[in-house]
């Protein structure tokens, strides 16, 4: 399927968030059925963990913990090299590998959890919890604006540069928070408009049948597009402020 993937410059200061993020859902939908292609089995994957967990009971939450961030790494993985690698758009078959990329990222997503766990755990230790609120979010912004780099760098086989991604993520600042902003009130606008949606469906369907769409809605169309979405903002977003190395197309795939 053909894609239209935004053309960015390199390294400019006048990067919106907020456009990378518009740019993220046109490409989304313009990729619809790969976008379901990709995720869904990643969903049923992580499904599996939870049955297996309901039998086995509380002893298997760690190891259900351990494994979810590898499952999602192997999706992150295809979809950020599938939004702004051409050569990835062109593969047949299943998307997903399981290998050093991949190992990087699900490890790289386990250390930012504990690193944010340890990190709430610790104010809300030392500090009234008035201050704990307003100190998380100071401390986490830097982590946040080096975060969102290093997770595209590692799926695309870009170096780990981690002042440059500190650098340019503080710069980039307000224009998180406008794009904050701006992706609150595009929820709250579908929220109520899903509101009233749900209202006339309420007068077509039965409560079981509409609580069986619902569920369909969230799980087949609406955490895909979520996933999906958030993925590419970041890929788009890492080319614009960061820029791709040429991509080596005699490196063996990983």
């Amino acid at each position: 399927m053909g894609s239209d993937v935004p053309a960015y410059g390199k390294m400019t200061h006048k990067t919106s968030v907020t456009l990378c993020i518009f740019d993220a859902v046109r490409f989304v939908f313009h990729n619809f059925m790969d976008c379901i292609f990709h995720v869904l089995p990643i969903l049923f994957l992580v499904s599996v963990l939870a049955w297996i967990q309901s039998m086995l009971g509380g002893g298997f939450a760690l190891i259900r913990s351990l494994l979810e961030p590898f499952l999602y790494a192997m999706f992150a993985v295809a979809w950020h090299r599938y939004s702004v690698l051409e050569s990835e758009r062109s593969r047949r078959g299943l998307p997903y590998r399981f290998g050093k990329r991949e190992l990087k990222f699900g490890a790289a997503s386990v250390l930012f959890a504990l690193v944010m766990s340890l990190l709430a755990q610790g104010l809300g230790r030392f500090l009234p919890q008035e201050m704990a609120l307003i100190a998380l979010p100071i401390l986490l912004t830097p982590i946040l604006a080096t975060v969102i780099f290093i997770y595209p760098a590692i799926a695309l086989d870009q170096p780990l540069r981690i002042r440059l991604f500190l650098n340019e993520g503080l710069k980039l600042i307000l224009s998180f928070i406008v794009a904050i902003i701006a992706v609150v009130i595009v929820i709250s606008l579908l929220t109520v408009a899903a509101y009233f949606g749900l209202q006339i469906l309420a007068t077509i369907f039965t409560p079981p049948a509409l609580k069986v769409l619902i569920f369909i809605l969230y799980n087949l169309v609406i955490i895909p597009l979520v996933l999906a979405i958030t993925t590419s903002s970041a890929s788009f977003l890492y080319k614009a402020v960061i820029g791709l190395k040429e991509e080596n197309k005699n490196m063996p795939p990983d």
